[in-house]
Protein backbone atom coordinates (compact mmCIF):
# COMPACT_ATOMS: atom_id res chain seq x y z
CA UNK A 1 0.00 0.00 0.00
CA UNK A 2 1.40 3.44 -1.01
CA UNK A 3 1.89 6.23 1.51
CA UNK A 4 -0.85 8.20 -0.23
CA UNK A 5 -3.31 5.31 0.09
CA UNK A 6 -2.41 4.81 3.72
CA UNK A 7 -2.86 8.53 4.42
CA UNK A 8 -6.26 8.58 2.77
CA UNK A 9 -7.24 5.49 4.73
CA UNK A 10 -6.23 7.16 7.99
CA UNK A 11 -8.21 10.28 7.09
CA UNK A 12 -11.26 8.23 6.13
CA UNK A 13 -11.01 6.29 9.37
CA UNK A 14 -10.80 9.55 11.33
CA UNK A 15 -13.87 10.94 9.63
CA UNK A 16 -15.72 7.68 10.15
CA UNK A 17 -14.70 7.70 13.81
CA UNK A 18 -16.05 11.21 14.27
CA UNK A 19 -19.33 10.52 12.50
CA UNK A 20 -19.71 7.16 14.22
CA UNK A 21 -18.83 8.69 17.58
CA UNK A 22 -21.45 11.37 17.10
CA UNK A 23 -24.05 8.73 16.28
CA UNK A 24 -23.04 6.68 19.30
CA UNK A 25 -23.22 9.71 21.57
CA UNK A 26 -26.73 10.42 20.31
CA UNK A 27 -27.97 6.85 20.81
CA UNK A 28 -26.26 5.87 24.08
CA UNK A 29 -27.95 7.48 27.10
CA UNK A 30 -25.74 9.73 29.18
CA UNK A 31 -26.31 10.80 32.77
CA UNK A 32 -26.24 14.42 33.86
CA UNK A 33 -24.80 15.66 37.13
CA UNK A 34 -27.46 15.81 39.86
CA UNK A 35 -28.84 19.25 40.68
CA UNK A 36 -30.37 20.49 43.93
CA UNK A 37 -33.98 21.39 43.15
CA UNK A 38 -34.62 23.00 46.54
CA UNK A 39 -31.34 24.88 46.95
CA UNK A 40 -33.17 28.16 47.57
CA UNK A 41 -34.59 26.84 50.89
CA UNK A 42 -31.97 27.43 53.59
CA UNK A 43 -34.00 26.40 56.64
CA UNK A 44 -31.88 23.78 58.45
CA UNK A 45 -34.99 21.78 59.34
CA UNK A 46 -36.35 21.49 55.79
CA UNK A 47 -37.67 18.04 55.01
CA UNK A 48 -38.88 17.45 51.46
CA UNK A 49 -40.57 14.30 50.23
CA UNK A 50 -39.80 12.88 46.79
CA UNK A 51 -41.50 14.86 44.02
CA UNK A 52 -44.20 13.21 41.96
CA UNK A 53 -43.82 14.30 38.32
CA UNK A 54 -46.15 15.07 35.44
CA UNK A 55 -44.99 16.00 31.92
CA UNK A 56 -46.84 18.62 29.88
CA UNK A 57 -48.34 16.66 26.94
CA UNK A 58 -47.81 19.64 24.61
CA UNK A 59 -44.19 20.39 25.60
CA UNK A 60 -41.90 17.72 27.08
CA UNK A 61 -39.52 20.41 28.33
CA UNK A 62 -42.16 21.39 30.91
CA UNK A 63 -42.26 19.09 33.92
CA UNK A 64 -43.95 19.75 37.25
CA UNK A 65 -43.38 17.94 40.52
CA UNK A 66 -45.71 17.82 43.53
CA UNK A 67 -43.95 17.66 46.89
CA UNK A 68 -44.68 17.87 50.59
CA UNK A 69 -42.46 19.86 52.94
CA UNK A 70 -42.94 17.71 56.02
CA UNK A 71 -41.70 20.33 58.48
CA UNK A 72 -44.52 22.70 57.53
CA UNK A 73 -46.92 19.90 56.45
CA UNK A 74 -47.69 21.81 53.25
CA UNK A 75 -47.70 20.59 49.65
CA UNK A 76 -46.31 22.63 46.80
CA UNK A 77 -44.90 22.47 43.29
CA UNK A 78 -41.53 22.52 41.59
CA UNK A 79 -41.32 23.02 37.83
CA UNK A 80 -38.85 23.15 35.01
CA UNK A 81 -39.36 24.59 31.53
CA UNK A 82 -35.99 23.40 30.15
CA UNK A 83 -36.14 19.65 30.72
CA UNK A 84 -34.67 19.68 34.22
CA UNK A 85 -31.63 21.92 33.70
CA UNK A 86 -33.10 24.53 36.06
CA UNK A 87 -35.97 24.40 38.55
CA UNK A 88 -38.35 26.82 40.21
CA UNK A 89 -39.83 26.02 43.60
CA UNK A 90 -43.24 27.58 44.15
CA UNK A 91 -43.49 28.24 47.88
CA UNK A 92 -46.78 26.89 49.30
CA UNK A 93 -46.91 29.97 51.50
CA UNK A 94 -47.25 32.04 48.31
CA UNK A 95 -49.29 29.69 46.13
CA UNK A 96 -50.87 26.68 47.80
CA UNK A 97 -52.97 23.94 46.18
CA UNK A 98 -54.73 23.57 49.55
CA UNK A 99 -57.64 25.76 50.69
CA UNK A 100 -56.93 27.88 53.75
CA UNK A 101 -59.41 25.87 55.83
CA UNK A 102 -57.60 22.57 54.98
CA UNK A 103 -53.97 23.76 54.90
CA UNK A 104 -52.11 20.54 55.77
CA UNK A 105 -51.50 17.82 53.21
CA UNK A 106 -49.11 15.27 54.67
CA UNK A 107 -50.58 11.89 55.54
CA UNK A 108 -47.48 10.10 56.82
CA UNK A 109 -47.68 7.25 54.32
CA UNK A 110 -45.01 4.69 53.62
CA UNK A 111 -43.94 4.17 50.04
CA UNK A 112 -46.33 6.57 48.31
CA UNK A 113 -46.30 10.17 47.16
CA UNK A 114 -47.95 12.86 49.26
CA UNK A 115 -49.63 14.52 46.25
CA UNK A 116 -50.67 13.44 42.75
CA UNK A 117 -50.28 15.82 39.74
CA UNK A 118 -51.67 15.37 36.22
CA UNK A 119 -52.18 17.51 33.13
CA UNK A 120 -55.54 17.92 31.45
CA UNK A 121 -56.42 19.61 28.18
CA UNK A 122 -55.84 23.29 27.34
CA UNK A 123 -52.98 23.67 29.83
CA UNK A 124 -55.02 22.58 32.86
CA UNK A 125 -52.94 21.17 35.70
CA UNK A 126 -54.54 19.19 38.52
CA UNK A 127 -53.20 18.14 41.91
CA UNK A 128 -54.93 15.66 44.24
CA UNK A 129 -53.86 15.62 47.88
CA UNK A 130 -55.11 15.25 51.43
CA UNK A 131 -56.41 18.21 53.38
CA UNK A 132 -56.81 18.67 57.12
CA UNK A 133 -56.39 21.04 60.04
CA UNK A 134 -55.99 20.61 63.79
CA UNK A 135 -59.77 20.38 64.27
CA UNK A 136 -59.74 17.21 62.13
CA UNK A 137 -57.61 15.35 64.64
CA UNK A 138 -54.37 15.50 62.72
CA UNK A 139 -53.10 12.93 60.27
CA UNK A 140 -54.87 10.08 62.05
CA UNK A 141 -58.20 11.86 62.26
CA UNK A 142 -60.51 12.80 59.39
CA UNK A 143 -58.35 13.96 56.47
CA UNK A 144 -60.35 14.98 53.42
CA UNK A 145 -59.47 14.85 49.70
CA UNK A 146 -58.59 18.08 47.92
CA UNK A 147 -58.37 18.44 44.14
CA UNK A 148 -56.84 21.69 42.97
CA UNK A 149 -56.69 23.13 39.46
CA UNK A 150 -54.21 25.57 37.92
CA UNK A 151 -54.22 27.17 34.48
CA UNK A 152 -50.75 28.76 34.87
CA UNK A 153 -48.45 25.89 35.90
CA UNK A 154 -49.03 26.37 39.61
CA UNK A 155 -48.67 30.13 39.96
CA UNK A 156 -52.24 30.15 41.28
CA UNK A 157 -54.67 27.39 42.26
CA UNK A 158 -58.42 26.86 42.51
CA UNK A 159 -58.94 24.14 45.16
CA UNK A 160 -62.05 22.01 45.63
CA UNK A 161 -62.87 19.85 48.65
CA UNK A 162 -63.59 16.73 46.61
CA UNK A 163 -64.39 14.51 49.61
CA UNK A 164 -65.23 16.33 52.84
CA UNK A 165 -64.77 14.22 55.99
CA UNK A 166 -64.72 17.06 58.51
CA UNK A 167 -66.92 16.47 61.56
CA UNK A 168 -67.62 12.79 60.91
CA UNK A 169 -67.65 10.67 64.08
CA UNK A 170 -68.26 7.10 65.17
CA UNK A 171 -68.90 4.65 62.37
CA UNK A 172 -69.19 7.58 59.96
CA UNK A 173 -65.57 8.60 60.58
CA UNK A 174 -63.62 8.39 57.34
CA UNK A 175 -59.90 8.90 56.81
CA UNK A 176 -59.18 8.93 53.08
CA UNK A 177 -55.41 8.79 53.20
CA UNK A 178 -53.14 8.68 51.40
CA UNK A 179 -54.27 9.90 48.01
CA UNK A 180 -52.56 7.37 45.75
CA UNK A 181 -53.40 8.13 42.14
CA UNK A 182 -54.83 10.53 39.59
CA UNK A 183 -55.72 10.11 35.92
CA UNK A 184 -57.25 12.69 33.59
CA UNK A 185 -59.18 11.77 30.45
CA UNK A 186 -58.30 14.63 28.08
CA UNK A 187 -60.05 13.23 25.02
CA UNK A 188 -63.57 12.10 25.94
CA UNK A 189 -66.38 14.64 25.92
CA UNK A 190 -65.95 18.38 26.06
CA UNK A 191 -64.15 18.72 29.38
CA UNK A 192 -61.59 16.87 31.48
CA UNK A 193 -62.74 13.76 33.36
CA UNK A 194 -60.72 13.47 36.57
CA UNK A 195 -60.23 10.20 38.48
CA UNK A 196 -58.65 10.22 41.94
CA UNK A 197 -57.68 7.13 43.94
CA UNK A 198 -57.17 6.92 47.71
CA UNK A 199 -57.00 4.47 50.59
CA UNK A 200 -60.05 4.75 52.84
CA UNK A 201 -59.70 3.89 56.52
CA UNK A 202 -62.70 3.46 58.83
CA UNK A 203 -61.45 3.95 62.41
CA UNK A 204 -65.02 3.79 63.79
CA UNK A 205 -64.95 0.02 63.27
CA UNK A 206 -62.50 -1.96 65.39
CA UNK A 207 -61.87 -5.26 67.13
CA UNK A 208 -63.88 -8.18 65.79
CA UNK A 209 -65.76 -5.84 63.46
CA UNK A 210 -62.82 -3.93 62.01
CA UNK A 211 -62.94 -2.92 58.38
CA UNK A 212 -59.85 -3.28 56.19
CA UNK A 213 -58.46 -0.40 54.15
CA UNK A 214 -60.55 0.09 51.04
CA UNK A 215 -59.32 1.14 47.57
CA UNK A 216 -61.63 3.99 46.59
CA UNK A 217 -62.03 6.16 43.49
CA UNK A 218 -63.84 9.48 43.18
CA UNK A 219 -64.76 10.88 39.76
CA UNK A 220 -65.39 14.33 38.31
CA UNK A 221 -66.99 14.67 34.87
CA UNK A 222 -66.94 18.48 34.87
CA UNK A 223 -63.25 19.30 34.89
CA UNK A 224 -62.71 18.93 38.63
CA UNK A 225 -65.50 21.24 39.80
CA UNK A 226 -67.52 18.53 41.56
CA UNK A 227 -66.92 14.89 42.50
CA UNK A 228 -69.21 11.93 43.06
CA UNK A 229 -69.37 9.53 46.00
CA UNK A 230 -66.41 7.17 46.56
CA UNK A 231 -66.50 3.79 44.84
CA UNK A 232 -64.99 0.87 46.77
CA UNK A 233 -63.16 -1.22 44.19
CA UNK A 234 -62.82 -4.17 46.56
CA UNK A 235 -66.56 -4.80 46.21
CA UNK A 236 -66.12 -5.55 42.51
CA UNK A 237 -63.36 -8.03 43.39
CA UNK A 238 -64.89 -9.84 46.36
CA UNK A 239 -68.67 -9.72 46.02
CA UNK A 240 -68.33 -13.09 44.33
CA UNK A 241 -68.05 -16.03 46.76
CA UNK A 242 -65.70 -17.80 44.36
CA UNK A 243 -63.20 -14.94 44.58
CA UNK A 244 -63.27 -15.11 48.38
CA UNK A 245 -62.79 -18.88 48.17
CA UNK A 246 -59.63 -18.37 46.12
CA UNK A 247 -58.31 -16.08 48.84
CA UNK A 248 -59.06 -18.55 51.64
CA UNK A 249 -57.26 -21.32 49.72
CA UNK A 250 -54.08 -19.22 49.76
CA UNK A 251 -53.71 -19.07 53.55
CA UNK A 252 -50.98 -20.80 55.50
CA UNK A 253 -51.19 -22.27 58.96
CA UNK A 254 -48.66 -21.33 61.63
CA UNK A 255 -48.09 -22.98 65.00
CA UNK A 256 -48.50 -20.69 68.01
CA UNK A 257 -45.38 -20.14 70.08
CA UNK A 258 -45.38 -21.39 73.70
CA UNK A 259 -47.10 -19.04 76.12
CA UNK A 260 -49.32 -17.36 73.55
CA UNK A 261 -53.07 -17.27 73.89
CA UNK A 262 -55.78 -17.33 71.31
CA UNK A 263 -58.93 -15.27 71.29
CA UNK A 264 -62.41 -16.41 70.36
CA UNK A 265 -64.33 -14.26 67.91
CA UNK A 266 -67.51 -12.65 69.20
CA UNK A 267 -70.47 -14.59 67.81
CA UNK A 268 -72.07 -12.80 64.91
CA UNK A 269 -69.10 -10.46 64.36
CA UNK A 270 -67.15 -10.11 61.14
CA UNK A 271 -64.34 -12.11 62.71
CA UNK A 272 -66.85 -14.87 63.47
CA UNK A 273 -68.36 -14.81 59.96
CA UNK A 274 -65.20 -14.47 57.92
CA UNK A 275 -66.63 -15.30 54.51
CA UNK A 276 -68.12 -11.90 53.70
CA UNK A 277 -67.07 -9.11 51.37
CA UNK A 278 -66.59 -6.59 54.21
CA UNK A 279 -63.48 -8.46 55.41
CA UNK A 280 -61.74 -7.96 52.07
CA UNK A 281 -60.21 -4.65 51.06
CA UNK A 282 -57.18 -3.12 49.49
CA UNK A 283 -54.76 -0.24 49.55
CA UNK A 284 -55.23 2.90 47.48
CA UNK A 285 -55.11 2.42 43.69
CA UNK A 286 -52.71 3.77 41.09
CA UNK A 287 -54.66 5.27 38.17
CA UNK A 288 -54.23 5.30 34.37
CA UNK A 289 -56.47 6.10 31.40
CA UNK A 290 -56.14 5.06 27.76
CA UNK A 291 -56.90 6.96 24.54
CA UNK A 292 -60.43 5.51 24.36
CA UNK A 293 -61.39 6.80 27.81
CA UNK A 294 -61.10 3.44 29.60
CA UNK A 295 -59.77 4.02 33.10
CA UNK A 296 -57.68 1.52 35.05
CA UNK A 297 -56.94 1.25 38.77
CA UNK A 298 -54.24 -1.10 40.08
CA UNK A 299 -54.25 -2.01 43.77
CA UNK A 300 -52.99 -4.64 46.23
CA UNK A 301 -55.46 -6.53 48.41
CA UNK A 302 -55.57 -6.47 52.19
CA UNK A 303 -57.83 -8.07 54.79
CA UNK A 304 -59.38 -7.74 58.25
CA UNK A 305 -60.64 -10.33 60.74
CA UNK A 306 -59.20 -13.23 58.73
CA UNK A 307 -57.12 -15.79 60.61
CA UNK A 308 -55.10 -17.32 59.04
CA UNK A 309 -54.52 -14.43 56.71
CA UNK A 310 -54.72 -15.02 52.93
CA UNK A 311 -51.63 -14.35 50.85
CA UNK A 312 -51.08 -11.21 48.79
CA UNK A 313 -52.61 -10.54 45.39
CA UNK A 314 -52.50 -7.59 42.99
CA UNK A 315 -55.65 -6.48 41.13
CA UNK A 316 -56.57 -4.32 38.15
CA UNK A 317 -60.00 -2.65 38.08
CA UNK A 318 -61.42 -1.26 34.85
CA UNK A 319 -64.26 1.06 33.87
CA UNK A 320 -65.50 1.91 30.39
CA UNK A 321 -68.39 4.17 31.49
CA UNK A 322 -66.59 7.03 33.24
CA UNK A 323 -66.33 5.23 36.56
CA UNK A 324 -69.98 4.27 36.98
CA UNK A 325 -69.30 0.53 36.99
CA UNK A 326 -66.09 -1.46 37.45
CA UNK A 327 -64.84 -4.96 36.72
CA UNK A 328 -61.85 -6.37 38.58
CA UNK A 329 -59.46 -9.18 37.75
CA UNK A 330 -56.13 -10.35 39.21
CA UNK A 331 -52.75 -9.25 37.91
CA UNK A 332 -51.03 -11.99 39.90
CA UNK A 333 -51.97 -15.28 41.54
CA UNK A 334 -52.30 -15.28 45.33
CA UNK A 335 -48.76 -15.55 46.67
CA UNK A 336 -46.87 -14.35 49.74
CA UNK A 337 -44.10 -13.33 47.35
CA UNK A 338 -46.24 -10.45 46.06
CA UNK A 339 -45.54 -6.98 47.44
CA UNK A 340 -47.86 -4.12 48.34
CA UNK A 341 -46.51 -1.05 46.50
CA UNK A 342 -47.98 -1.00 43.01
CA UNK A 343 -47.98 1.53 40.14
CA UNK A 344 -49.55 1.24 36.68
CA UNK A 345 -49.17 3.29 33.48
CA UNK A 346 -50.66 2.90 30.01
CA UNK A 347 -48.99 3.20 26.60
CA UNK A 348 -50.58 3.20 23.13
CA UNK A 349 -47.76 0.92 21.93
CA UNK A 350 -47.92 -2.85 21.80
CA UNK A 351 -51.17 -3.60 20.00
CA UNK A 352 -54.73 -2.40 19.31
CA UNK A 353 -55.44 -1.97 23.04
CA UNK A 354 -52.04 -0.54 23.89
CA UNK A 355 -50.10 -1.86 26.87
CA UNK A 356 -50.58 -1.65 30.61
CA UNK A 357 -47.24 -1.60 32.41
CA UNK A 358 -47.15 -2.26 36.15
CA UNK A 359 -44.35 -2.39 38.70
CA UNK A 360 -44.33 -3.56 42.30
CA UNK A 361 -42.01 -4.66 45.05
CA UNK A 362 -41.91 -8.35 45.90
CA UNK A 363 -39.95 -11.19 47.42
CA UNK A 364 -37.86 -14.09 46.24
CA UNK A 365 -37.92 -15.45 49.79
CA UNK A 366 -40.57 -13.87 52.07
CA UNK A 367 -38.96 -15.41 55.15
CA UNK A 368 -35.93 -13.10 54.85
CA UNK A 369 -36.68 -9.66 56.28
CA UNK A 370 -35.74 -6.75 54.03
CA UNK A 371 -34.96 -8.94 51.02
CA UNK A 372 -37.14 -7.31 48.37
CA UNK A 373 -36.79 -6.95 44.62
CA UNK A 374 -38.59 -5.01 41.89
CA UNK A 375 -41.00 -6.84 39.56
CA UNK A 376 -42.56 -5.84 36.26
CA UNK A 377 -45.90 -6.98 34.80
CA UNK A 378 -47.44 -6.37 31.35
CA UNK A 379 -50.86 -6.68 29.73
CA UNK A 380 -51.57 -6.09 26.03
CA UNK A 381 -55.27 -7.01 26.13
CA UNK A 382 -56.72 -4.35 28.40
CA UNK A 383 -55.89 -6.09 31.67
CA UNK A 384 -57.53 -9.45 30.89
CA UNK A 385 -54.24 -11.36 31.09
CA UNK A 386 -50.81 -10.47 32.41
CA UNK A 387 -47.28 -11.67 31.83
CA UNK A 388 -45.55 -13.57 34.64
CA UNK A 389 -43.65 -11.25 36.93
CA UNK A 390 -40.14 -10.31 35.81
CA UNK A 391 -37.42 -9.32 38.28
CA UNK A 392 -35.77 -6.22 36.78
CA UNK A 393 -33.01 -5.94 39.41
CA UNK A 394 -29.56 -7.29 38.59
CA UNK A 395 -27.67 -7.21 41.91
CA UNK A 396 -26.09 -10.37 43.29
CA UNK A 397 -28.95 -12.38 44.85
CA UNK A 398 -26.50 -14.00 47.26
CA UNK A 399 -25.92 -10.62 48.91
CA UNK A 400 -29.60 -10.26 49.92
CA UNK A 401 -29.83 -6.53 49.17
CA UNK A 402 -33.16 -4.75 49.31
CA UNK A 403 -34.82 -2.76 46.52
CA UNK A 404 -37.94 -0.81 47.46
CA UNK A 405 -40.56 1.72 46.34
CA UNK A 406 -40.47 1.45 42.54
CA UNK A 407 -41.91 3.97 40.11
CA UNK A 408 -42.70 3.49 36.41
CA UNK A 409 -43.22 5.83 33.46
CA UNK A 410 -43.53 5.45 29.71
CA UNK A 411 -42.13 7.80 27.05
CA UNK A 412 -44.12 8.82 23.94
CA UNK A 413 -41.97 6.50 21.79
CA UNK A 414 -42.87 3.52 24.00
CA UNK A 415 -39.69 3.30 26.08
CA UNK A 416 -40.56 2.08 29.59
CA UNK A 417 -38.60 3.42 32.56
CA UNK A 418 -38.41 2.14 36.14
CA UNK A 419 -36.63 3.78 39.08
CA UNK A 420 -36.31 2.51 42.65
CA UNK A 421 -34.30 2.81 45.86
CA UNK A 422 -31.51 0.25 46.27
CA UNK A 423 -29.22 -0.77 49.15
CA UNK A 424 -26.57 -2.63 47.11
CA UNK A 425 -23.92 0.03 47.88
CA UNK A 426 -24.74 0.32 51.58
CA UNK A 427 -21.77 -0.76 53.70
CA UNK A 428 -24.06 -1.24 56.70
CA UNK A 429 -24.59 2.40 57.65
CA UNK A 430 -28.27 2.48 56.60
CA UNK A 431 -28.24 4.23 53.28
CA UNK A 432 -29.55 3.72 49.77
CA UNK A 433 -29.18 4.91 46.18
CA UNK A 434 -31.52 5.53 43.28
CA UNK A 435 -31.25 3.02 40.44
CA UNK A 436 -32.84 3.00 36.99
CA UNK A 437 -33.59 0.53 34.23
CA UNK A 438 -35.39 0.90 30.90
CA UNK A 439 -36.95 -1.22 28.19
CA UNK A 440 -36.84 -0.22 24.49
CA UNK A 441 -39.15 -3.05 23.37
CA UNK A 442 -42.37 -2.61 25.35
CA UNK A 443 -41.14 -4.42 28.43
CA UNK A 444 -39.67 -7.52 26.78
CA UNK A 445 -36.06 -6.84 27.74
CA UNK A 446 -34.52 -4.47 30.27
CA UNK A 447 -31.24 -2.61 30.47
CA UNK A 448 -28.64 -3.14 33.15
CA UNK A 449 -29.47 -1.31 36.36
CA UNK A 450 -27.86 2.11 36.42
CA UNK A 451 -26.99 4.14 39.49
CA UNK A 452 -28.56 7.62 39.23
CA UNK A 453 -27.65 9.17 42.58
CA UNK A 454 -23.98 10.19 42.73
CA UNK A 455 -23.49 9.38 46.41
CA UNK A 456 -25.08 7.16 49.02
CA UNK A 457 -28.11 8.77 50.67
CA UNK A 458 -27.64 8.69 54.45
CA UNK A 459 -30.97 7.55 55.88
CA UNK A 460 -29.94 8.18 59.48
CA UNK A 461 -30.82 11.77 58.57
CA UNK A 462 -34.32 12.82 57.60
CA UNK A 463 -37.54 10.83 57.86
CA UNK A 464 -37.02 7.89 55.49
CA UNK A 465 -37.78 5.00 57.91
CA UNK A 466 -36.02 7.03 60.63
CA UNK A 467 -38.50 7.01 63.52
CA UNK A 468 -41.04 8.41 61.08
CA UNK A 469 -41.20 5.96 58.16
CA UNK A 470 -42.32 8.65 55.72
CA UNK A 471 -40.99 7.92 52.25
CA UNK A 472 -41.95 7.80 48.60
CA UNK A 473 -40.62 6.36 45.34
CA UNK A 474 -38.22 8.37 43.18
CA UNK A 475 -39.94 10.87 40.90
CA UNK A 476 -39.89 9.82 37.25
CA UNK A 477 -40.69 11.88 34.13
CA UNK A 478 -40.20 10.09 30.79
CA UNK A 479 -39.93 11.90 27.46
CA UNK A 480 -38.58 10.67 24.13
CA UNK A 481 -35.34 12.63 24.50
CA UNK A 482 -34.67 12.14 28.20
CA UNK A 483 -35.96 10.88 31.53
CA UNK A 484 -35.75 13.00 34.65
CA UNK A 485 -35.31 11.11 37.92
CA UNK A 486 -35.63 12.88 41.30
CA UNK A 487 -35.38 11.84 44.93
CA UNK A 488 -35.19 13.07 48.52
CA UNK A 489 -31.54 13.46 49.54
CA UNK A 490 -29.90 14.16 52.92
CA UNK A 491 -26.38 15.16 51.79
CA UNK A 492 -26.85 18.69 53.11
CA UNK A 493 -28.17 17.61 56.51
CA UNK A 494 -26.69 16.32 59.72
CA UNK A 495 -27.88 14.90 63.03
CA UNK A 496 -28.83 18.41 64.15
CA UNK A 497 -30.23 20.02 61.00
CA UNK A 498 -31.85 16.88 59.53
CA UNK A 499 -32.14 18.69 56.19
CA UNK A 500 -33.69 16.68 53.37
CA UNK A 501 -33.56 18.24 49.89
CA UNK A 502 -34.77 17.26 46.44
CA UNK A 503 -32.20 16.30 43.79
CA UNK A 504 -32.69 15.37 40.15
CA UNK A 505 -30.63 14.00 37.27
CA UNK A 506 -31.48 13.21 33.66
CA UNK A 507 -30.87 10.07 31.65
CA UNK A 508 -30.35 11.69 28.26
CA UNK A 509 -31.21 9.82 25.08
CA UNK A 510 -30.68 12.71 22.68
CA UNK A 511 -29.21 16.20 22.61
CA UNK A 512 -32.55 17.88 23.29
CA UNK A 513 -33.25 18.88 26.87
CA UNK A 514 -32.51 17.37 30.23
CA UNK A 515 -28.74 17.40 29.91
CA UNK A 516 -25.87 19.64 28.98
CA UNK A 517 -26.50 23.35 28.73
CA UNK A 518 -27.17 24.95 25.35
CA UNK A 519 -23.79 26.64 25.43
CA UNK A 520 -22.07 23.33 26.07
CA UNK A 521 -23.94 21.72 23.18
CA UNK A 522 -22.95 24.54 20.83
CA UNK A 523 -19.35 24.32 21.97
CA UNK A 524 -19.29 20.57 21.46
CA UNK A 525 -20.75 20.93 17.98
CA UNK A 526 -18.12 23.57 17.18
CA UNK A 527 -15.28 21.33 18.32
CA UNK A 528 -16.53 18.42 16.23
CA UNK A 529 -16.98 20.74 13.24
CA UNK A 530 -13.45 22.12 13.55
CA UNK A 531 -12.01 18.62 13.78
CA UNK A 532 -13.82 17.56 10.63
CA UNK A 533 -12.75 20.70 8.74
CA UNK A 534 -9.18 20.22 9.95
CA UNK A 535 -9.08 16.63 8.74
CA UNK A 536 -10.51 17.69 5.39
CA UNK A 537 -7.84 20.40 4.96
CA UNK A 538 -5.19 17.91 5.97
CA UNK A 539 -6.47 15.54 3.30
CA UNK A 540 -6.27 18.25 0.62
CA UNK A 541 -2.76 19.20 1.72
CA UNK A 542 -1.47 15.63 1.72
CA UNK A 543 -3.00 14.88 -1.69
CA UNK A 544 -1.46 18.06 -3.13
CA UNK A 545 1.93 17.18 -1.75
CA UNK A 546 1.71 13.67 -3.22
CA UNK A 547 0.83 15.10 -6.66
CA UNK A 548 3.60 17.74 -6.75
CA UNK A 549 6.79 16.92 -8.75
CA UNK A 550 9.74 15.86 -6.64
CA UNK A 551 11.87 18.73 -5.33
CA UNK A 552 9.17 21.43 -5.80
CA UNK A 553 7.01 23.19 -3.26
CA UNK A 554 3.26 23.46 -3.47
CA UNK A 555 2.44 27.19 -3.79
CA UNK A 556 -0.96 28.92 -3.68
CA UNK A 557 -2.38 29.91 -7.06
CA UNK A 558 -3.06 33.55 -8.06
CA UNK A 559 -6.62 33.47 -6.80
CA UNK A 560 -5.43 32.25 -3.42
CA UNK A 561 -2.79 34.99 -3.33
CA UNK A 562 -5.43 37.58 -4.15
CA UNK A 563 -7.67 36.31 -1.36
CA UNK A 564 -4.77 36.43 1.04
CA UNK A 565 -4.17 40.12 0.27
CA UNK A 566 -7.78 41.13 0.88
Amino acid sequence: MSRRTRSLAVIAAGLAFLSGGAATAASTPSLTTPVNITKDDLNPGRTYSSPNFAVDPTDPQIIVGAFAELRTRRCGLVRTTDGGETWTRIDPAQSSPSPSSYPNCNSNPRGTFQAQPAFGRNGNLYMALNGWDTQDGGVGGNPSIIVSKSTNLGDTWTPVVARDNRGKTGEQQEADRPVTGIAVDRKSGGTDIVYVGASRRSPGFSGNNALPNQPIVIVSTDGGKTFGEPINLAESAYNDAGARSDAFKSTTTTVATPGTTTTTAIPGSRADKQDQQANFGGFGPSMAVDDKGTVYAAWPATYANLNPRPSNVLFISKSTDRGKTWTTSPITPYDFKNGSFLTVVWSPKGGPEGTLHAVSDGFEDPTIAGYTDIYYYRSTDGGKTWSPRKNVTDDDPKQVFGQVYPNIAVAPDGRVDIAFFDTRNDPGTRGNDVYYTSSPDNGTTWSANRRISDQLIDRKIGVFANNADVNAPPGLAATKAFTVVAWDDTRNGDAVGQAQDLYSAAVQYSEVGGGSSSAAKVALAGVVGLLIVGLALLAVSMISRRNAPAGTATLPDKASKAKTKV
